[in-house]
């Protein structure tokens, strides 16, 4: 039994707050997501958040021009050096201080932070008495405000920072005799951005009002001389004249009273891209400022701006906390390369599809996303529900996916047309929550919040079949199985349900039930009650055979605002949800905690408890709470001491009831950190965990960036290389394999012959062929290679050579993953050639319609 679950991605959420940046080779976005990082490769369409956390919020983050080393920065002023190329956190560095500024040198040699209202120069690994990747160098007290951007220029010599005190200022990064602080003025706002032109000291600042000015620098890059300052005689002075004025506001379609939100400029290109709150962002052309663009992406403010390094995508951020979205546009196409954004609101349910390629939420916004379980991208959102939807449930054949609300209606959608095909709805409307659908397909059962009742539908026709009453409070959870239906309700009963006859019987427990959940291959039902007790029955004689005692699992933290001890808080929490694995051998469950918990279902004992973040942004993350926040005036943490209108402090706006885009008011709190919805993948291998955070995704198969098989000391890249030159293309297959590295085993199974397959497939033995098999199902395996039709040509030798020896040993997650990668080339290929057939009939239609006219012009001629 294989329990070594480690987090492998996040869904549901893009980009929540901080900048966003591109990589070294533009190929990828680096967006923050709370305290994770995720990395969108727009080149081979795949998103993946790296397996890092800061202890707080993310709110600025920088890559070095190389991109092997990130920097980020937290709300609570703590700094992560990254390592890109092992995903590790190879330093970290407490500023104490709100940091919202953070560069790296173009010679990457030191790293410019704005720390509170300080300017602090680090440089890159420096050796003093002890190795540090961060040494402090020089610290400049700037200003009496904060400061809110910083820029280095080409050189790497000066550097220009903006702050909230309306000045822009220019200082040297390292001691110079033409100047120590230069301020330059003519600002009525703070600052947005400030940075250098390409090949010279001139710059242009932008503030939030919209006023863009362009400064022209006394001295070129000779004149700068190092030294002492003072010595006048020796080296001219570092002075700067305005050299241009000019009001962006005008472009954004509502005039100047809408401010500025992000701004960003491309040196080598001269292009200003400035974004403003209403949602619009335009693009200008420095120093000139020619309106080159304009264009309205979201109604939400725009957070952040990325450009790609050779000028040509645009990378936007729009909206904050679970209102994020994450644009990246090509500007000289208008196209969209990428639009993906998260729920709005909590998410409430999920499932996988049967096949494992897709997973269906549904939030409180209403709204039911489809994710590619392979890419992590949204695919379609359904957004018919004009309330929060409650359940998700699939047909079994995958081909359409369910969805029940609070709206009172049942909503089935079409995966082919992307179209709602069916609206099941109440005799009576009344609130719906959990929601299931028979293997056939056939049958919807949904649960009323209020009415007590459980409503059956035909799905060929959409009429209501049957009404099941017999529950006296609010129904909490339901399964089904076959004929035998089996509901939770908080009357503390649980009914078995049978479908044909419509009769039930009854089992009291020993509290409220909260939910419950069918094995899939025993005849057993677990039931979560609310004072944390799991009970296993057996369905067919309604008999308990075993309970598992989880509330010493929960461990519950303490909030923030709690007047009560950690022990009388657990007593008020509990956990809410559970999933069984495809084997019905584990047992999972979450619910009001940080924890999720793992258990056996044969020897009903803990084996696993997995702690979903360590953000403390969030409130019940910390077991208990600082005894140095309380005062005399009470606990600290109840009083918003901060005057300023942006920092939210982590802090949740909570919106007024209907309102949807937006709410002006105060009122504030700390989301609370809490399991809403647990699930497995069919193959076991999987599982996902509904929690504030977002989706989070546990796999088995997540894998380190070195990750070895069989290893002995012969065993090198040179040594696999040296193989492959005198073909021996076998050993080199087993070599690279051994070492886990993909650009060897691409290079291995490229190289080799074609009409060698079958032979090199049959003498690799059954754990080479298996991890074989599983490099080529990862999506990070072939993705990158053109070459669709070899792949699939050592797929099928793999396959149809240890057809048996998988079988036998059961490797069902193998095998539907191996579907799962036929599946999605076939889709790609097949659309592929459908798009050429169209493009191939059109051209055929077009020309027969110009060659009457070429007809009728040629007869024209012959009778003149």
């Amino acid at each position: 039994m294989d329990i070594n679950f480690r987090f492998s991605n996040l869904f549901g959420s893009v980009y929540k707050n901080g900048n966003i940046l591109f990589s070294h080779d533009g190929n990828s976005v680096i967006s923050p997501v709370g305290n994770k990082v995720t990395i969108t490769d727009l080149k081979n369409n795949v998103s993946r958040t790296l397996n890092i956390e800061a202890l707080y919020n993310i709110t600025t983050m920088a890559i070095n021009n190389s991109g092997s080393h990130l920097l980020i920065a937290n709300e609570k002023g703590e700094i992560l050096y990254v390592n890109m190329v092992t995903e590790a956190i190879v330093f970290r560095f407490r500023a104490k201080r709100s940091i919202k500024g953070i560069q790296f040198s173009p010679d990457c040699k030191s790293v410019a932070i704005t720390r509170g209202e300080d300017l602090q120069i680090h440089e890159i690994a420096a050796f003093s008495n002890l190795f540090s990747p961060l040494s402090l160098k020089t610290t400049y007290k700037i200003s009496t405000e904060h400061l809110t951007c910083v820029s280095w220029s080409s050189d790497s010599r000066l550097i220009c920072v903006g702050s909230q005190d309306k000045q822009v200022k220019v200082v040297g990064s390292k001691r110079i005799a033409n100047a120590y602080i230069v301020p330059l003025g003519g600002h009525k706002a703070d600052i947005v951005a400030a940075q250098f032109l390409e090949g010279s000291y001139d710059l242009i600042s932008v503030d939030r009002r919209g006023l863009a000015n362009t400064w022209k620098c006394s001295l070129k890059e000779a004149d700068i001389v190092y030294g002492n300052v003072g010595d006048e005689e020796k080296a001219p002075r570092l002075r700067y004249e305005k050299n241009t004025k000019f009001h962006l506001s005008d472009h954004n379609g509502e005039g100047r009273h809408i401010d500025v939100s992000a701004c960003r400029l491309h040196a080598p290109s001269n292009l200003l891209v400035t974004a403003f709150a209403n949602g619009v962002f335009v693009l200008h052309e420095v120093p000139s400022f020619s309106l080159i663009h304009s264009l309205r992406v979201s109604s939400l403010s725009i957070s952040s701006v990325g450009i790609s390094p050779s000028g040509d995508w645009l990378a936007l951020g729009c909206g904050h906390g679970s209102q994020g979205q994450l644009i990246v546009w090509e500007w000289q196409s208008e196209s969209y390369i990428l639009k993906q954004q998260s729920h709005q609101l909590s998410i409430k349910s999920a499932r996988f599809s049967p096949d494992a390629s897709l997973l269906a939420t549904a939030g409180e916004d209403g709204k039911v996303k489809v994710w590619n379980t392979r890419s992590c991208f949204c695919i379609v959102t359904f957004d018919e529900h004009t309330s929060s939807a409650m359940g998700i449930a699939w047909t079994q054949s995958g081909k359409a996916v369910l969805s029940s609300s609070l709206d009172g209606t049942v909503r089935a959608r079409d995966m082919k047309r992307y179209r709602n095909f069916r609206t099941l709805v109440c005799p009576d409307p009344t609130p719906l929550g959990a929601l299931e659908v028979d293997s056939s397909g056939d049958v919807v059962c949904a649960a009323a919040v209020e009415m007590f009742q459980i409503f059956i539908w035909s799905m060929e026709n959409g009429q209501l079949i049957d009404v099941l009453s017999g529950h006296a409070s609010t129904i909490a959870d339901i399964s089904l199985r076959g004929n035998t239906l089996a509901s939770v309700s908080f009357d503390k009963t649980l009914r078995l349900w049978n479908l044909v006859d419509s009769s039930s019987e009854t089992m009291d427990l020993t509290a409220e039930g909260v939910a419950l959940a069918f094995a899939p291959t025993k005849d057993l039902v677990a039931i979560l009650s609310l004072d944390s007790m799991i009970a296993l029955v057996e369905g067919s004689s309604t008999s308990q055979i075993g309970s598992i005692d989880c509330k010493y699992d929960l461990d519950s933290a303490r909030s923030q605002h709690d007047k009560i001890t950690k022990d009388s808080s657990e007593k008020s929490k509990t956990f809410t949800t559970l999933s069984f694995s495809p084997d019905s051998s584990l047992l999972l469950v979450g619910g009001q905690s940080n924890n999720v918990c793992l258990y056996s279902v044969e020897d009903k004992l803990l084996l696993r408890r997995f702690a979903m973040t360590i953000n403390r942004s969030f409130d019940g993350v910390i077991l208990d709470i600082n005894r140095r926040n309380y005062s005399e005036f009470g606990n600290m943490h109840l009083i918003d001491t901060s005057d300023s209108e942006e920092e939210l402090d982590g802090k949740k706006a909570i919106k007024l009831a209907g309102t949807r885009n937006g709410d002006k008011g105060e009122r504030k709190g700390r989301p609370l950190i809490e399991v809403n919805y647990l699930a497995f993948c069919p193959t076991g291998r999987r599982f996902c965990v509904c929690a504030t955070t977002g989706v989070e995704m546990y796999s088995l198969d997540a894998h380190s960036t070195f990750d070895p098989f069989q290893l002995d000391m012969s065993i090198s890249k040179g040594e696999v290389k040296s193989l492959l030159s005198r073909k021996e293309f076998a050993h080199a297959l087993k070599g690279s394999i051994q070492l886990g590295d993909s650009d060897l085993i691409r290079k291995c199974i490229e190289q080799t012959p074609v009409q060698n397959i079958v032979l090199l497939c049959s003498s690799l033995s059954l754990q080479y062929a298996e991890r074989l098999l599983k490099w080529m199902t990862d999506p990070e395996g072939f993705q990158a290679s053109t070459q669709i039709e070899l792949y699939m040509k050592w797929l099928h030798s793999l396959v149809v050579v240890h057809a048996a020896a998988l079988k036998e040993q059961e490797k069902t997650a193998l095998l539907t993953d191996i579907q799962q990668t036929i599946q999605y080339y076939s889709r790609l290929l097949s659309n592929l050639a459908e798009n050429n057939i169209n493009s191939l009939e059109y051209l055929i239609a077009a020309r027969k319609l110009r060659r009457p006219k070429k007809e009728k012009e040629e007869d024209e001629v012959m009778e003149e």
